[in-house]
């Protein structure tokens, strides 16, 4: 009996003794990036979970704590914790870590926190937040005064920059680890082949070094996605598309669809793509190798327009372990006879190269892929490489969405401007805009005069238009004060806006006349009238009509005098245009 008690005072003491050998884990520490119910395979350069954690060297905190409000001189360090994924499952997914300074804190170019001068007219007693440089001046690889370890005891890498290097910076995510030093930024990309598709959480931990002991300052949890299907979004534009959010859009005008892959890491460089559209409209289906794609429907309705994409990926081949086969007694001069062998995978891979121009779709999202070759018959099993090129795998994408088709607005033009003449006591300019356009009839019209440069709007003026069976109309716009404008005329229905533009010149004289402007015009009239006149005299003189001289000759110096009228003065002649003859009304 004693020696029973004995026994198990021992095996609680050895389990004790390795319970505080053991001491904290990093699984200890994370809050956000455990492990997840999916089974993950080993992230290349990460370590597991389970390691210890020095809690003496590195303090772990967990969110409200009351220590982080005390753990940065001068207020709180953020630490903004950024991914570019969704990532597709091969590829790299990306984390950026900045660290958010207090105010009037900034980083040095030798790595050193130190106060802004002139900063909201605060003054500091000392220049330095924190002064890591004069502590490293004698130091050398294995031979510093502070700790150069991570958590888990391995030293800290040693490299040309290793001095402005003053964060610590520990990621987990899925029941793994991994810690580096930096600046006041970090980037990371890990490498997603053995990452389970869906969400995954990643948490980061920063650390200040310290002398004797590091110390937290900032910690940060992301969401990043791991997907199997190819990540993109279509860019759907269309001339004259008034809203391209509300998915109408014009009949009869060419709509462009912009297949916009996100690869940021370029796993697909050097995949092959196709791009099957079917479009919704008894078209058919139309493949390509071209992520622009143009489509013209020429019916009015509701569309179904899908998209699917297929990425022919070029990866390893597996290897192959051929089946055994039976001995079989044979004469000594017969050949070895083969057998064909084939093998199947679950990653996609092919050792032929997928015929995209004839393959009939729909797709499936997994291809079962067979490698076929001879073996030579033996008595033992020899494992194989496949020696023909052209693996691949396989990843899709898909895309669906609904279009509406109506009527719309295809073109305008600016067909005619005229001067309109004013009285001297008007203080404006005016301009008649004649303009026509094509496909139904607007129901608004804008102008906005900006400056010559068109980059800074002055004025803007919209007014309803009537109902008329054609597209004709003239807009009446104002100048105020002379100099080159750039006019920019918009007609728009429910569905489409159509926009044309033009540089005007308004001549301080063609609206507000001085009277010195007014007599130097009236003057040059007066002699041109009296050379006419001259002129005309002469060739009555000398012409003896056979009818009524005096009649006759009425008719003709008033046609002439009016045709010298037109081409001296520029007035409104509208009512000889015949274009305006069946127009609306001014607007």
């Amino acid at each position: 009996m004693q020696a029973a008690v004995v026994r198990g005072w021992l095996v609680l003491s050895v389990w004790l003794i390795s319970a505080a050998q053991a001491g904290t884990r990093f699984q200890d520490v994370v809050e956000f990036g455990r492990r997840t119910g999916h089974e993950n395979r080993h992230i290349h350069g990460w370590s597991p979970d389970s390691s210890s954690w020095n809690d003496q060297l590195y303090p772990a905190w967990k969110s409200g704590d009351p220590r982080w409000e005390n753990c940065w001189r001068g207020g709180k360090v953020v630490a903004l914790l950024t991914s570019d994924s969704p990532a597709l499952i091969g590829s790299n997914v990306t984390f950026a870590v900045n660290l958010r300074f207090p105010r009037c804190q900034k980083e040095t170019e030798d790595g050193d926190i130190v106060y802004q001068r002139g900063c909201a007219n605060a003054s500091f007693s000392d220049q330095y937040v924190y002064n890591w440089t004069k502590w490293v001046p004698f130091c050398n690889e294995g031979n510093c005064s502070f700790s150069n370890k991570f958590p888990d005891g391995r030293p800290f890498p040693h490299h040309h920059d290793w001095r402005r290097h003053n964060f610590i910076y520990i990621f987990q995510t899925l029941g793994q680890y991994y810690q580096t030093t930096g600046r006041s930024s970090a980037v990371l990309s890990i490498n997603t082949t053995n990452i389970t598709a869906g969400a995954q959480m990643i948490e980061v931990t920063v650390f200040r070094r310290g002398y004797r002991r590091h110390y937290p300052v900032a910690k940060a949890s992301g969401l990043y996605i791991v997907t199997d299907q190819i990540p993109f979004y279509v860019n759907i534009t269309q001339k004259n598309d008034k809203n391209s959010s509300d998915h109408i859009y014009i009949k009869d005008s060419p709509i462009s669809f912009d297949v916009k892959i996100h690869d940021p890491s370029h796993y697909l460089n050097k995949s092959i793509l196709s791009f099957n559209w079917t479009y919704g409209d008894g078209s058919g289906s139309f493949v390509s190798n071209n992520p622009v794609s143009t489509h013209t429907y020429t019916l009015l309705g509701n569309f179904s327009l899908n998209l699917t994409i297929k990425a022919a990926i070029p990866g390893p081949c597996k290897p192959v372990t051929p089946t055994p086969l039976p001995t079989t007694k044979a004469p000594t001069t017969q050949m070895p006879t083969t057998t064909p062998h084939t093998t199947t995978n679950t990653t996609g891979n092919t050792t032929e190269v997928p015929p995209f121009e004839t393959e009939t779709f729909p797709l499936t999202t997994e291809e079962q892929n067979t490698t076929t070759h001879a073996i030579p018959t033996t008595h033992t099993t020899i494992p194989t490489t496949t020696s023909v090129p052209g693996c691949f795998i396989y990843r899709y994408g898909y895309y669906n969405t609904k279009i509406t088709v109506a009527d719309g607005i295809l073109g305008m033009n600016i067909i005619k401007m005229n001067t309109i003449q004013v009285s001297s006591q008007a203080e404006n300019s005016v301009i008649d805009f004649v303009v026509s356009c094509e496909g139904s009839m607007p129901t608004d019209a804008c102008t906005i005069v900006s400056d010559a440069s068109c980059m800074i709007p002055q004025n803007m003026v919209c007014d309803p238009i009537p109902a008329s069976d054609q597209c004709l109309l003239t807009l009446r716009r104002a100048f105020a004060e002379p100099g080159s404008y750039c006019v920019n005329i918009t007609l728009s229905d429910a569905a489409s806006l159509a926009l044309a533009s033009t540089l005007v010149y308004v001549d301080a004289g063609s609206g507000t006349k001085t009277t010195s402007v007014v007599l130097t015009i009236f003057g040059l009239v007066v002699l041109v009238a009296t050379l006419a006149g001259v002129l005309l005299y002469r060739k009555y003189k000398e012409y003896k009509p056979i009818r009524n001289a005096t009649d006759e000759s009425g008719s003709q110096i008033s046609v002439y005098f009016r045709q010298v009228k037109d081409a001296l003065l520029h007035g409104n002649h509208n009512e000889h245009d015949p274009l305006l003859k069946n127009k609306a009304g001014i607007i």
